[in-house]
């Protein structure tokens, strides 16, 4: 079994977004498992009809498209939700989201995957 690519976003930097996306979707189209994990400010960057979408950036609409094909685990951070005065009804709704905590990645069962911070 293929070791899991799990990139942590933290950065509201679309150039930064879209190169995540990009590194995510290329993983997954190898067969590989992988989670995109958003917390801090790139959270506002899944919100529901907002100027500052990704989709306002290159490819990066159509790479999250793959990546949900792909089948890819999005989370996002319930501690980000909370610091950012957001909620999970704030998220786009097309996208399947799983509130998690850091505790999940972290975990012993994650622990010979790949962890990127960007």
């Amino acid at each position: 079994m293929k070791n899991k690519l799990i990139i942590i976003l933290f950065s509201e930097e679309k150039e930064k977004i879209n190169y995540a996306l990009g590194m995510l979707a290329t993983a997954a189209a190898l067969e590989r498992p992988t989670e995109l994990f958003l917390t801090g400010k790139s959270i506002f960057s899944f919100l529901n009809k907002n100027d500052n979408s990704i989709v306002n950036y290159s490819n990066s609409d159509e790479l999250l498209t793959s990546l949900i094909e792909l089948k890819t685990k999005i989370a996002v951070c319930s501690g980000a939700l909370a610091e950012n005065k957001l909620k999970e009804s704030d998220l786009r709704k097309d996208i399947d989201f799983d509130i998690s905590g850091l505790t999940s990645i972290m975990s012993p069962k994650n622990s010979k995957d790949q962890i990127i911070f960007v």
